[in-house]
């Protein structure tokens, strides 16, 4: 099989091709236009494979040559950078290790969701990014007033302060006048942002994506009506890529770092390398579940009573995303049932 190894970048992309034996044939580099990339890629005979790393317009690389080719491969780059760390690196080095690693089947795959998946993923991680800017602005004007008053001083009449109450005790706050300003200009981008997330909701709730999974998906607790189901559905795609629940949680960022050897045992903070949309999603979805399910409640108390807040709310994540894979793999309804204490429980949550 010829294996055909890419580096890919904006402008150009450097191909590095190897026959059956492994041996290099050539190395081309090449301008990233659609008549170009593929009468590169045709002059091979079948049968022949073709790997890219990630990068923003693999989508595009992926629908142009998929047909082309007998198997096409997109490396995690990340765990690709870890394995061919090199004090030379160029692009002529980065394709030919591809393509070396490609022919000996040891590539760091990477899931390729469906065009569908892509294009929700897009909207909807645009949506988690408007919300996030919304928290840091006011986590912003939360600092203004912690250089400005004490604690103590502050009004008890309210539980917000972006509340209606909370905006009046805002404007009796002696700030200066660059601090008023940066107020109002925060104040301004938080209204403004605020009605552009009530646009991507409303436009989300038109859609119809994995109607089917959607029916059995929305029986769990928070996920009728909300945001959360569609985010789940778009970044887990199909659950059958996931050999069992565990390695969703994993997927999802909700178990802890491993560092243990020997007899020693080890656990760290959660995982970073996860995809942190469908961590986001699973975690600001876990009170509103705990408040509608009993048994996520009671797990929710017991844990907390043991550990902490944040540990509490990570086992009612963790709890509800196995709950989650189930409903999808066994097509079936949600329901209720007292959860055994999740694995791992004394984590701290550095969502």
């Amino acid at each position: 099989m010829v294996t055909i190894g890419s580096d890919c970048h904006l402008r150009t992309s450097t191909m590095s091709v190897l026959d059956h034996n492994g041996e290099k044939i050539m190395r081309s580099k090449l301008d990233n236009d659609p008549e170009v990339l593929l009468k590169f890629v045709r002059q091979f005979p079948h049968p022949k494979q073709f790997a890219i790393e990630t990068c923003y317009n693999w989508p595009a690389v992926y629908e142009l040559l998929k047909d082309e080719v007998d198997e096409f491969h997109l490396l995690h780059a990340k765990k690709l950078k870890s394995i061919v760390e090199s004090q030379s690196k160029c692009d002529n080095n980065d394709a030919d290790e591809i393509a070396r690693l490609t022919h000996i089947g040891y590539i760091p795959k990477s899931y390729i969701a469906s065009a569908p998946a892509r294009q929700l993923r897009r909207l909807l991680r645009t949506r988690i990014n408007i919300s996030t800017e919304i928290t840091r602005n006011k986590n912003r004007i939360h600092a203004l007033i912690n250089s400005s008053t004490f604690y103590c001083q502050r009004p008890k009449n309210f539980k917000d302060l972006f509340c209606k109450r909370g905006l009046e005790y805002l404007k009796q706050i002696p700030f200066s006048p660059q601090e008023q300003f940066l107020v109002a200009s925060l104040l301004q981008e938080i209204q403004s942002l605020n009605e552009l997330k009530t646009q991507f909701d409303e436009y989300v709730q038109t859609l119809d994506f994995h109607s089917d999974d959607l029916k059995y998906l929305q029986t769990a607790p928070a996920m009728n009506g909300k945001l959360f189901k569609y985010i789940l559905l778009a970044e887990i795609d199909n659950i059958n890529r996931f050999k069992n629940s565990g390695s969703l949680a994993a997927y999802a960022g909700l178990i802890p770092k491993d560092r243990s050897s020997g007899e020693k045992i080890r656990k760290g903070h959660l995982r970073t390398e996860c995809n942190k949309f469908l961590k986001w999603a699973i975690i600001e979805a876990a009170i509103p579940a705990m408040r509608k399910d009993p048994g996520l409640r009671e797990l929710y108390k017991t844990t907390k009573q043991r550990t902490n807040t944040s540990s509490a709310k990570i086992a009612v994540a963790r709890t509800l995303l196995i709950s989650i894979y189930h409903i999808l793999k066994e097509r079936r309804p949600y329901y209720s049932a007292k959860p055994r204490i999740a694995p791992f429980v004394s984590l701290s949550s550095q969502a």
